[in-house]
C-alpha cells in the first residue's frame, strides 16, 4: 500500500480542529494532484467533508481521472464523482459513483460505479455504460494478488463499432448490422490472465472481410470459449452454433435453415513455445453429416497445419450437396455435380498435403447434370490410397450403372490399387456394354505433377452392339455388333497411341486401323485422328443388314487422315468402292438403285420408273464406288469416273445395264449424313 503521507498527516490536523471548524463552515475541500493506492490512481481530486450540523459528517470526492491496475488499465474512467467516500490509512472506499468513460465507440453519457481498495482486496463494479445501442456492466475482484473479471455486454449494435474492431481484424472490410451479447470471465494474476470463459450471441450478422474471400449474411450464432493456462501453454474447448443464417468461407458456403443448425466444438492445446495440438474438432448436422479432426498446428514461419486427421461421416450426400456443395463449386471442375448416398472417409494430412485416404461408400451416386461427362449409380466398395509408392491396401468399387461421356456401362466391379500418383488394376474385369463386354486386361494411370498422365491399357470388346455404340458417339446409325482386341494403348505427352494394328474381321473382309492417336483426351474438346483400312468387304452382307437394297460384289477402301474433334469428324480422305481384282457377282438391286440415287444420282430412279427397266428386279454393274474429301463442311465428292455431266457413283455393265450418276461434286457434310442415316436400319452383324 501507497498512500502520501502528507495528507493522511494533513487529515490528522483537520479531526484535532474538528471542534473549531464545526463552527466556522459547512464544507470543508482538500484539493490532492494525486492519490496512489495498490496500483489504484486517482488523479486531480478533490475530497470534501460536509455535514458537520449533523450528527455523522460524509466524505465525497470529485476527480479528473481514475487509472486502474491491470489487467484493467485499459478503461479510462474520467469525471469521477463519489458521494460516499471513505479514505483512511489502509483503505479506500467509493460507493454511489458516476463516472464516464473516455472510448471514441462509447457515448460520453454518465454510469454508475462503486470500487473499495484495501491492502488485500479490492472491488470494482461498473453499472449499464451505454456502448454500441446496448448496456455493459463490469465486475471485478481482487484479493491476495489474484483478481477475476466478469463482463456482461446486452445487445450491442456491431456496426457503430466498426472502426474499433477494424483495429484488431486488419482483414475486416466491411460490416453491414448485427447484434452482439457477451458474458466474460476471466481471472489471472500479475503474471497474466490465467483462465478465460467467453460465451457470445450474434443475431443477424451481415459482414465482408478477406477482400471478399469470407462473408456472412443475418447469421444467428452462438460461440463459447474456455481457456486455462498450463504450464505447457493454453489448455482450450470451445463449442458453437449455426442456427441460421449464410456464411461464406473460400471456398465453403453454407446457407442454414433454421430447423437444421450447424454444431461445432473442438478442445486442445496452445504451447507456450509456439504451434499447437488439436485434440478434437467436431462439425455436425443432424441426419445430415458429421466431420471431426485432431492434429497438430505450427506457428512457425507463419500460422499452418502440420499433422491432420480429418475424419467425415455423410449419411445424406443428396441433402448436403444440393445445398452446401454445389453453390461452393461454381466456376470450378466440381460445378454441377451432384451426389446422393452414403460417405465416410479418414484423411491424413502432413501440411497442407494428403498422405493417404481410407473411404467407404454405399448407394452412392455421382451426377455431372450440367457437363455430362458422366455419372455413376448404385455405387458401392472402399477406395484406399496414400502417398506411399510401395502402399498395398486394396480398393474396390462395384457400381448398378456408370456412363461415360455418353458410353453406359452396366453392373460391374474392379479391384485397384491406389497409391501416390497411381492407378493399378489389380485383376481382369468384363464389363457389360451396349449389348455386349468392354473386357480389361491390363491397366496402369501413372500421374505427373504439371502434366498430363500416362497410361496403359489392353483388353477387348465382344459383341457390342453398333447400332447403340453409333448412336452414342452422334454417329450415322451402323448395324451389327462388334468384337475385337485391343493391344497395347498408351497415353503419353498428352497423345493417345495403339502400338499396333487393331484388325477386325467383318463383313467376310477385314478392316484395320493404323495410327491410332488422340489429344486432350481429358478435356471437354477431346480431338483423335486415325487411318483406316477396308479390305474385299461383302456388299451383300452389308447391304442385308442395311436395308438400302441389295447389291452383290465386294468393296475395298480406306479413310486416310481421319481428323475427329470433340468426336465430330473435322476432314478426312476417305474412298470406298470395287477393288480393280473383284471377279465376284456384280448385281445391284432396284431398291438400292433408288437409295443410292436418292443420295447424290441423278435420273436412274426416274428412268426405272418410266421406262422399261422398271420390270427389272435387279440390273448388272461393271463398277461402283464413291470418295469424299471433307474439309469446313463440305464433302468434296467424286466416284469411278467422270459423265459427261457430273460423276459415276455405279458404272453399268452387260444387260440389264443401269447407271448412277451424280452431278453436284460439292456436299454439305450434315445433309450428306442426314441422307445417310435414312437408309440405315439395325440388325445384327458379327465382328469377329
Amino acid at each position: 500500500m501507497k498512500i502520501w503521507s502528507q495528507y493522511y498527516l494533513l487529515w490528522s490536523v483537520i479531526s484535532f480542529l474538528w471542534p473549531q471548524l464545526t463552527n466556522a463552515a459547512e464544507k470543508i475541500t482538500l484539493s490532492v494532484d494525486q492519490i496512489t493506492f495498490n496500483d489504484w490512481q486517482i488523479e486531480q481530486a478533490s475530497v470534501a467533508l460536509s455535514g458537520f450540523n449533523n450528527n455523522t459528517q460524509q466524505f465525497s470526492l470529485s476527480s479528473k481521472k481514475l487509472t486502474l491496475p491491470e489487467p484493467l488499465s485499459a478503461l479510462k474512467l474520467v469525471d469521477i464523482s463519489c458521494q460516499s467516500f471513505q479514505w483512511g490509512q489502509d483503505k479506500i472506499i467509493c460507493q454511489q459513483g458516476r463516472a464516464r468513460l473516455n472510448a471514441p465507440f462509447v457515448k460520453p453519457l454518465p454510469f454508475e460505479f462503486s470500487f473499495s481498495v484495501s491492502e488485500n482486496k479490492s472491488q470494482l463494479t461498473i453499472k449499464d455504460i451505454l456502448w454500441g445501442g446496448g448496456k455493459v456492466s463490469l465486475i471485478a475482484k481482487e484479493h491476495k494478488g489474484l483478481w477475476n473479471v466478469s463482463i456482461d455486454a446486452q445487445k450491442l449494435f456491431i456496426k457503430p463499432l466498426e472502426k474499433e474492431i477494424k483495429k484488431h481484424w486488419a482483414s475486416l472490410d466491411s460490416i453491414g448490422q448485427g447484434i452482439l451479447s457477451l458474458d466474460a470471465k476471466m481471472t489471472g494474476s500479475k503474471q497474466g490472465v490465467q483462465t478465460l470463459v467467453l460465451n457470445t450471441v450474434f443475431k443477424k450478422l451481415s459482414l465482408q472481410a478477406e477482400q471478399g474471400n469470407m462473408a456472412t449474411e443475418a447469421l444467428d450464432a452462438t460461440i463459447a470459449l474456455q481457456a486455462t493456462k498450463k504450464k505447457k501453454g493454453w489448455q482450450w474447448s470451445h463449442q458453437h452454433t449455426i442456427k441460421q443464417g449464410e456464411l461464406y468461407k473460400a471456398p465453403v458456403y453454407l446457407n442454414v435453415k433454421k430447423e437444421e443448425g450447424f454444431k461445432g466444438k473442438s478442445k486442445g492445446v496452445w504451447l507456450e513455445h509456439g504451434g499447437g495440438i488439436i485434440d478434437n474438432a467436431s462439425l455436425s448436422m443432424p441426419k445430415i453429416a458429421a466431420i471431426s479432426l485432431k492434429g497438430k498446428v505450427k506457428s512457425s514461419p507463419q500460422l499452418a497445419l502440420d499433422k491432420l486427421t480429418v475424419k467425415a461421416d455423410i449419411q445424406d450426400f443428396e441433402y448436403l450437396s444440393t445445398h452446401y456443395l454445389l453453390p461452393s463449386t461454381e466456376g470450378t471442375a466440381l460445378e454441377g455435380i451432384a451426389f446422393k448416398g452414403k460417405f465416410s472417409a479418414e484423411v491424413n494430412l502432413v501440411g497442407t498435403t494428403i498422405n493417404n485416404v481410407s473411404s467407404q461408400f454405399k448407394h452412392l451416386s455421382i451426377d455431372d447434370n450440367k457437363k455430362k461427362r458422366g455419372r455413376i449409380e448404385g455405387a458401392e466398395g472402399s477406395l484406399n490410397w496414400s502417398a506411399e509408392p510401395n502402399y498395398t491396401e486394396p480398393s474396390d468399387i462395384a457400381w448398378d450403372h456408370l456412363m461415360i461421356r455418353k458410353l453406359p456401362f452396366e453392373k460391374a466391379a474392379l479391384d485397384l490399387l491406389l497409391s501416390n500418383q497411381k492407378i493399378l488394376l489389380l485383376k481382369g474385369s468384363s464389363i457389360p456394354l451396349l449389348e455386349g463386354f468392354f473386357n480389361i486386361k491390363e491397366f496402369t494411370w501413372q500421374g505427373h505433377e504439371g502434366t498430363e498422365p500416362t497410361i496403359y491399357f489392353e483388353g477387348g470388346i465382344d459383341h457390342v452392339s453398333l447400332e447403340r455404340l453409333s448412336a452414342a458417339l452422334d454417329l450415322p446409325v451402323l448395324s451389327g455388333q462388334l468384337s475385337g482386341n485391343i493391344p497395347r494403348v498408351e497415353y503419353k505427352d498428352k497423345v493417345l497411341k495403339v502400338k499396333s494394328e487393331l484388325q477386325v474381321n467383318v463383313f467376310d473382309g477385314v478392316v484395320s486401323i493404323n495410327n491410332l492417336a488422340s489429344s486432350g483426351l481429358f478435356s471437354d474438346t477431346p480431338k483423335f485422328y486415325m487411318d483406316m483400312k477396308m479390305e474385299q468387304l461383302d456388299l451383300y452382307a452389308i447391304t442385308q443388314k442395311v436395308q438400302m437394297g441389295a447389291i452383290e460384289g465386294r468393296v475395298s477402301g480406306f479413310i486416310n487422315n481421319l481428323y475427329l474433334e470433340n468426336w465430330q469428324p473435322v476432314t478426312f480422305y476417305a474412298w470406298i468402292g470395287t477393288p480393280e481384282d473383284d471377279d465376284s457377282r456384280h448385281r445391284i438391286s432396284q431398291k438400292a438403285v433408288e437409295n443410292i440415287a436418292s443420295i447424290g444420282g441423278g435420273g436412274a430412279a426416274d428412268v426405272i420408273s418410266k421406262g422399261f427397266l422398271r420390270f427389272f428386279d435387279t440390273f448388272r454393274y461393271d463398277r461402283l464406288g464413291f470418295g469424299c474429301y471433307l474439309y469446313e463442311g463440305v464433302c468434296q465428292s467424286m466416284g469411278v469416273g467422270a459423265a459427261e455431266q457430273g460423276y459415276y457413283i455405279v458404272k453399268g455393265g452387260g444387260l440389264p445395264r443401269i447407271d448412277i450418276v451424280a452431278y453436284n461434286p460439292r456436299v454439305d457434310w450434315k445433309v450428306l449424313i442426314q441422307r445417310l442415316a435414312r437408309l440405315s436400319n439395325t440388325d445384327n452383324v458379327v465382328v469377329e
